[in-house]
C-alpha cells in the first residue's frame, strides 16, 4: 500500500524549512539547484570520465548533422542555399527542445521508476522545483554542444554563410535567453503531467516535441501550413524564438508571414508568449504536483 507524503490538505507536515524566512529559502533553493545539477550531470554522463563523455556529446550531434546533410542532398538533389541555411539553423535550435523536455521528464521518471528516490527528495529539506531544474540542466548543456556542432557542420559541409562579424548579437542573446526560458517552462509542465501518469510517460517528450517541430517552422516556413493552423503556430514561443535566432545569425527575415514583422515585433511576441507559457507552466506543475501528492503517486512505481 502506497504511503502518502502529504496530509489531507495536500501539505507536507513537519517539513524543515517550510516556514523559513526568505533568505533561508533562497539558500535552500540554490543548494537544491546545484545538487540537482551535479547529480544530473553524473547520471547523464553515466559517471564516465569527463573527457570521454565530452567526446560522446560531440560525436552524437555530428552524426545527426551528417544524416541531415545526406537527406538534404540526396532527396532534393541540391537544395537552395537560403533554404539550407533556414533548415540548418532550425535543426540546430531544436536540439534544445528535445533535451529540455527530456531532462525534466526523465528526472521525474528516473527518480521514481528506476532509482526510486523521488519520495525521499520530496520529503527532504531539498526544494523540489529547483532540484528538478538542476537535474534538467545537464540535458540542456548537452543540447548546447549539439547546437554548436550542427551549425559548424552546416557551415563547413553545406556552405551555410554565418558571418560572425555581422551576427546581431543583442538579438541573438535575447532570442536565445527567452527561447530557452520557454523550453524550460514547457519541460516543467510536461514533468508535472508525468507525475500523475502511470505508464507511457517516457514517450511524452518526443510526442510533444514532434508536434511543436511541425508547427514552429523548424524545417519549413509557416506559409506551408494550412491557413487554419497558422494562428496556432503564431501563439507558440518556439516559432518566434526560431525566427529571432535565424534573423540574428543569417541577417535576413524568413520570407512569408513572418518576413514583414520587424525585429522589435519578433522580440515583443517572443516575450509575451514566453511569459504566458511560463506562468501557465508553473501553475500546471503545481496543480499536478498537488494531485500526485494527494493520490500518493510520488512513490508509486509503475514498472514502465
Amino acid at each position: 500500500m502506497t504511503a502518502r507524503v502529504v496530509d489531507r490538505h495536500g501539505h507536507r507536515p513537519g517539513m524543515p524549512g517550510e516556514h523559513a524566512p526568505p533568505a533561508h529559502r533562497i539558500t535552500a533553493s540554490w543548494r537544491s539547484l546545484t545538487t540537482g545539477a551535479r547529480l544530473g550531470w553524473a547520471i547523464e554522463s553515466n559517471w564516465a570520465d569527463p573527457f570521454l563523455f565530452a567526446v560522446y556529446s560531440v560525436a552524437r550531434p555530428v552524426g545527426a548533422a551528417l544524416i541531415l546533410v545526406a537527406i538534404v542532398w540526396i532527396v532534393s538533389g541540391g537544395a537552395r542555399p537560403d533554404y539550407l541555411a533556414f533548415l540548418v539553423v532550425g535543426s540546430a535550435c531544436w536540439t534544445f527542445v528535445g533535451g529540455g523536455m527530456s531532462g525534466f521528464v526523465w528526472a521525474v521518471l528516473d527518480d521514481r521508476e528506476r532509482y526510486r528516490m523521488l519520495k525521499y527528495i520530496v520529503v527532504s529539506a531539498a526544494r523540489f522545483l529547483p532540484f528538478l531544474l538542476g537535474r534538467a540542466s545537464a540535458q540542456l548543456l548537452a543540447a548546447a554542444a549539439g547546437f554548436l556542432v550542427t551549425l559548424l557542420v552546416g557551415v563547413v559541409f553545406l556552405g551555410v554563410r554565418i558571418d560572425v562579424g555581422r551576427v546581431d548579437w543583442p538579438l541573438f542573446g535575447a532570442s536565445m535567453a527567452l527561447g530557452l526560458g520557454a523550453v524550460v517552462a514547457l519541460g516543467l509542465a510536461v514533468a508535472g503531467l508525468c507525475l500523475t501518469i502511470r505508464r507511457e510517460a517516457w514517450n511524452y517528450p518526443e510526442a510533444i516535441a514532434g508536434g511543436l517541430y511541425l508547427l514552429s517552422g523548424t524545417i519549413f516556413p509557416l506559409d506551408v501550413l494550412p491557413a487554419a493552423i497558422r494562428p496556432l503556430a503564431l501563439v507558440l514561443p518556439t516559432t518566434w524564438w526560431l525566427e529571432g535566432v535565424r534573423r540574428a545569425l543569417l541577417g535576413v527575415p524568413t520570407p512569408g508571414v513572418l518576413g514583414s514583422i520587424p525585429d522589435a515585433g519578433v522580440l515583443l511576441a517572443l516575450c509575451a508568449t514566453t511569459a504566458v507559457l511560463t506562468l501557465g507552466s508553473w501553475a500546471v506543475f503545481r496543480v499536478f504536483e498537488r494531485i500526485a501528492r494527494e493520490r500518493g503517486l510520488i512513490d508509486q512505481t509503475t514498472g514502465s
